[in-house]
């Protein structure tokens, strides 16, 4: 493979290597190849237009295919199949031409990214898909990390962590909620009421919806006992969700609310959240606030890459508003998000402070 820490354009395929490397977060740490030959578990061996690979962890590979050919929607179940047997989860689709619904549900269905090179590279910071947050973000939430929403009961934090898995789906990207205090068929229920595309995507298999069950009260009581039992527990718990992100091919990951998962200890937090973080993943936890103003323990905050605070601004009118409070690694705003949230989401508003803080002065129109 070669080393291209700043190409933009492979010759002769005309495939933008630098935007996949930019669109699966390798920066400028990787190395590419073209017409990429690699044994699978079959014993086949298979070959893959582009194939780019991480210069950190080279079992982190991209395999590219150029759609290019009349009959693509075959070659995106051989694509899948082939990536899958060579054991390459990250996939990414390059056109220059419009899909249609069957090409479209395919690279939902097989997590595949869409790179149309006919359009420039989406900003970093859609991550929540509601502009003003966006832009508050900066562009400082990195796959990888574990980003926190928390709040008092009826903020918005459930919402929040639903509109961020549809807006991961607009973009392509598969998502999952796993559920620790909530049934799952109630949570559905509310989030149909929505308007922004949950309940499709939920049904073509876009978001994926999980819950918690009760064996876990079992093995919490265990963690009690011991140091052993703790990194047994820890261990075991993140191993599934792992297992779980890998089997489905999930981009972004939310776990409403993390409180029930973990215990009040330093080491057992530090430890926990640390086996959460997901390479190539977005990873977002919701916390009620209790010992502290952003946490349930007082100590999840220290541990987490970034925090989101929601609160009520003027339950009157049904403001709120989300600070935040920690993001490691960006530039983001300090200033207030003020919203509502309605059938659409989340919706941009003003503070109700903001509107009555205006002139001392009114202009008489004539």
């Amino acid at each position: 493979m070669c080393s291209v820490p700043s190409l933009a354009v492979m010759t002769g395929d005309s495939v933008d290597i630098a935007r996949i490397a930019e669109e699966f977060a390798l920066d400028n740490e990787f190395t590419w190849g073209s017409n990429v030959k690699i044994t699978g578990k079959s014993g086949a061996v298979h070959k893959f237009d582009l194939v780019v690979t991480s210069k950190k962890d080279e079992n982190v590979k991209v395999a590219v295919l150029h759609g290019i050919s009349e009959d693509l929607v075959s070659d995106i179940m051989k694509f899948n199949a082939i990536a899958s047997d060579c054991g390459i989860s990250l996939k990414a689709l390059v056109i220059e031409k419009d899909l249609d619904d069957t090409e479209v549900n395919l690279t939902h269905m097989y997590n595949i990214v869409t790179i149309d090179q006919r359009q420039s590279l989406k900003p970093k910071s859609d991550i929540f898909g509601v502009k003003e947050l966006d832009e508050s973000l900066g562009g400082a939430m990195k796959r990888g990390n574990v980003y926190m929403v928390s709040g008092k009961t009826g903020v918005g934090k459930t919402t929040t962590a639903t509109q961020f898995l549809v807006q991961g789906a607009r973009l392509g990207e598969k998502g999952a909620i796993i559920l620790t205090d909530t049934r799952g068929a109630e949570f559905i229920a509310n989030a149909k009421t929505f308007t922004f595309g949950f309940e499709e995507y939920y049904k073509e298999g876009t978001i994926e919806v999980i819950e918690l069950s009760d064996r876990i009260r079992e093995l919490k009581e265990d963690v009690l006992e011991s140091l052993k039992s703790r990194s047994r527990y820890i261990e075991k718990l993140t191993g599934e969700i792992n297992r779980i992100v890998i089997e489905s091919n999930i981009s972004r990951l939310v776990i409403d609310p993390l409180t029930p998962m973990i215990v009040e200890n330093d080491d057992f937090v530090n430890q926990f959240i640390m086996s959460l973080a997901i390479p190539h993943t977005y990873m977002l936890v919701t916390s009620p606030v209790m010992k502290s103003d952003v946490s349930m323990y007082g100590i999840e905050e220290y541990f987490v890459s970034g925090i989101i605070k929601l609160e009520m601004d003027d339950p009157s009118a049904g403001i709120r508003k989300a600070s935040i409070v920690k993001m490691r690694g960006g530039s983001y705003s300090p200033y207030p998000f003020y919203f509502k949230i309605t059938t659409k989401g989340i919706i941009a508003s003003q503070s109700e402070r903001d509107l009555k803080g205006g002139s001392i002065f009114k202009r008489v129109e004539a």
